[in-house]
């Protein structure tokens, strides 16, 4: 009894959810090698009385070396696992799956929508009061006031589908229609998700927006192979903080107010960097740092004002003054 009651677990575990289905006689040759000797009608007759008190659901198996009736578990019936979720658990899955939608693909969300459904159930039967409070008490606040951009649902499932199965896709990007896009990494900074990808026939890697792609369609053919390409080795080299085209590395001095000095010193802009108190103003503090100059830098140095000024190098210091100066010019005229 105690060997068919195990046997029946196993094949509960074996047997996958909605549109994947396995048929008897796999289940048959993955028993025989969990070294369960029975016949395949015993596994027949075991998965129409599983049936009664499952969720499961039949389907003509089809497909190379597949013949007979297909199990699957329907694909809206709660998860089950063993041994079943607890209160931590349940905890971890919901957050989780909360801030991990914008980035993974829509089959893989319907996957696990059982699981989130299964955490939400289990905290509340299990009234939990202190892991539900938790849900209530922590959030990730918005790193900037702009509200982040609008997103086509459909056009966005086609690209992940297309970066998942690895496929190019057509599409229309800031307006200009028929782009061939080969995608082969998604990051998100912010509010905003980028698709790494290369256009036609082109060797160089753009960043694109994922909100800009309108009038999606996936195509049949295979992405261009780019073995060399590696997401974290790209993003390390600073890509995503949009440096110049001439990849610079900047040592940048800076004279600095107090509250900038220690809001520095506890994330600093580099590995590279020194906060010293400036010898000509004792009420100002100087930073040297070793940076890549890029547009995400420099904006980053106007959003400061008056808190900060660029003592080198020249050309930068050239830069944010003659930034600064059309500001000025902006403020000083008198507007008829």
């Amino acid at each position: 009894m105690a060997d068919a009651s195990l046997r029946l677990l196993l094949m509960l575990q074996q047997i996958p959810r909605e549109p994947r289905y396995i048929s008897s006689q796999q289940l048959y040759a993955r028993l025989a090698d969990a070294g369960y000797g029975v016949s395949l009608r015993t596994v027949q007759r075991d998965l129409v009385k599983l049936s009664s008190h499952f969720p499961l659901v039949q389907s003509e198996a089809s497909g190379r070396g597949k013949t007979g009736v297909a199990w699957a578990f329907a694909k809206d019936s709660q998860h089950m696992a063993f041994p079943g979720m607890d209160a931590v658990t349940a905890l971890t899955v919901s957050m989780a799956l909360e801030h991990l939608k914008p980035l993974l693909p829509r089959q893989v969300l319907q996957h696990l929508q059982p699981w989130q459904e299964e955490a939400e159930e289990q905290l509340h039967k299990l009234n939990c009061s202190r892991f539900q409070g938790w849900m209530d008490k922590v959030r990730i606040a918005p790193q900037h006031f702009l509200q982040a951009p609008q997103v086509d649902a459909e056009a966005v499932g086609l690209i992940y589908q297309a970066l998942l199965d690895n496929r190019q896709f057509r599409a229309t990007y800031k307006g200009k229609p028929e782009r061939i896009i080969h995608p082969y990494g998604l990051v998100q900074q912010g509010h905003t998700l980028y698709v790494l990808c290369r256009f036609y026939q082109f060797d160089d890697v753009r960043i694109t927006a994922l909100h800009r792609y309108q009038s999606v369609e996936l195509l049949e053919a295979s992405v261009r192979p780019f073995p060399e390409f590696n997401i974290d080795d790209y993003l390390e080299s600073g890509a995503m903080h949009w440096i110049l085209p001439d990849q610079q590395c900047l040592e940048l001095r800076l004279r600095i107010s107090p509250w900038l000095a220690q809001h520095l010193e506890e994330t600093p802009l580099s590995d590279k960097q020194s906060v010293t108190i400036d010898p000509q103003n004792p009420e100002r503090y100087l930073l040297d740092a070793e940076v890549l100059d890029g547009m995400q830098l420099r904006r980053w140095l106007l959003s400061q004002g008056a808190g900060l000024q660029v003592l080198g190098p020249a050309q930068l210091r050239e830069w944010m003054a003659e930034i600064v100066r059309e500001q000025a010019q902006n403020y000083l005229q008198i507007e008829s």
